[in-house]
């Protein structure tokens, strides 16, 4: 039995789901007045600018210089450098305890960021016979229908049905996962070949990248362990919904969206496992804190 949908067709409709889901959720996790905060926060906002703005760019092009990468790799990192507000930060950033309006705003604020730079960016890095063949009207269309419109229908359901927000969130972040995880599976049978053409030095840089960024977060974090985290998370976890519009629109070349599928492939583990030891350590510290107070009284 043949399948309802051809097979690039069905992986383009997971990943547009996954997509316009997640946005929705990023739009629906943070108030109007908890965005308004994060913005007069002038400590917090200047260091969120520089670990998620100022300093991926400088970060990538390093990375680019020092590792032999192929230009479609090149490419993509720089892209994914300026476009902050990842689409899977929501599913690991808001499990820092306290932190959940706070990881809200911070994805909405880069979101909107992301929105304007990667498309200004797309137009210098991607290839000119490419960018040539594209309908710019339609991309935009693509681009706020898929991105734009879901994050702002998230922030007004929000502002406007904050009970209805409380109940859809969860289903449709499921949704968004599941579609995500079924685009990543699709994905790696139909561009098998282009994401071992990347080589082991182009994964070895998306891995030093993710990592870098992490550690940038991590730093610029200040004091408060959990926003640290948040921040951290924030960083690595970049919107590779939008590069993967400008990309997949672009370029017929395979191994520009197999480099957005390499990034996505790596990322999450990562981040889970970041996830996950931050909430052990959170765990031995208060069950030690609560020790010391035992043995005091």
């Amino acid at each position: 039995m043949e399948s309802p949908l051809p097979f690039e067709q069905s992986v383009t409709l997971f990943i547009h789901i996954f997509i316009t889901l997640a946005m929705l959720c990023i739009g629906m996790s943070a108030t109007l007045r908890e965005m308004s905060a994060a913005v007069l926060e002038r400590e917090k906002l200047t260091h969120l600018l520089a670990a998620n703005v100022f300093i991926p760019p400088v970060i990538a092009i390093l990375i680019i210089g020092i590792f032999p990468l192929p230009r479609p790799v090149s490419a993509v990192l720089f892209l994914l450098a300026v476009a902050p507000g990842g689409i899977n930060a929501v599913q690991f950033s808001t499990k820092a305890p306290g932190q959940v309006s706070a990881a809200g705003a911070l994805l909405v604020l880069l979101s909107i960021i992301g929105l304007v730079l990667a498309p200004s960016a797309a137009q210098v890095v991607l290839p000119t016979a490419a960018l040539e063949r594209v309908a710019w009207d339609q991309l935009v269309i693509r681009i706020v229908g898929v991105i734009g419109i879901p994050l702002l229908l998230g922030i007004l359901i929000r502002r406007f049905y904050p009970d209805v927000a409380e109940h859809i969130y969860k289903p449709a972040m499921l949704i968004s996962t599941v579609s995500f995880i079924a685009s990543v599976v699709a994905s790696i049978s139909i561009r098998q070949e282009a994401a071992v053409g990347l080589g082991p030095s182009s994964l070895i840089a998306i891995l030093v990248f993710i990592l870098s960024l992490m550690a940038l977060g991590w730093f610029l974090g200040g004091e408060n362990k959990e926003y640290r985290q948040v921040l951290a998370t924030c960083t690595n976890l970049r919107n590779v919904g939008l590069v993967y519009l400008l990309v997949d629109a672009c370029c017929f070349d395979p191994a520009y969206s197999a480099s957005v599928l390499a990034f996505m492939m790596l990322m999450v583990p990562i981040n889970l496992v970041f996830t996950i030891a931050c909430a052990v350590a959170r765990k031995r510290h208060s069950q030690s804190g609560s020790d010391d107070r035992g043995s005091n009284t």
